[in-house]
């Protein structure tokens, strides 16, 4: 038990050193492993949040540049509406790559967790992106349809 005697050791110190006592709850290995599969979660949705957000920037990047590009005369051959459309298709594979991946994290906490929300940070980002991304796919596509 030199995790208890640790702790005793500490909280009489802080004790004689008028601090609060700060009261320690050890953990099983179980209950560790269930701590650092749901850790694991988080990292592996924010993961799919960092690739959506880079698929949908270089969407709507590409669909704003290269649609420049043809409006001041530097590419000649090319629709006005082809770069929007292959924009709004990389933005909207973003999206459903990020979709995808809060899916599978609700239904793992789901399992990992049965009977607990499995609301967190890193989902609450995800679909908000989600939800802001599909409003600029939205634009983009009304953009198209008025210039077609």
């Amino acid at each position: 038990m030199p995790d208890e005697n640790r702790i005793k050791s500490i909280q009489e110190a802080q004790q004689k050193q008028d601090m609060p006592v700060v009261k320690a709850e050890l953990l099983s290995g179980n209950d560790m492993a269930v701590v650092r599969t749901a850790l694991a979660l988080d990292r592996t949705l924010l993961a799919w949040v960092r690739t959506s957000l880079t698929l949908i920037g270089f969407g709507f990047a590409l669909a704003r540049y290269i649609n420049h590009l043809i409006e001041v005369g530097a590419l000649h051959g090319l629709s006005t509406t082809y770069p929007r459309e292959v924009g709004a298709a990389l933005m909207a594979l973003g999206v459903s790559a990020l979709l995808g991946g809060a899916v599978e994290y609700v239904r793992t906490v789901k399992k990992l967790r049965p009977g607990t929300s499995p609301w967190s940070v890193s989902l609450v980002v995800a679909v908000v992106l989600a939800l802001l991304s599909t409003v600029l796919i939205i634009g983009l596509l009304f953009e198209i349809s008025r210039d077609s």
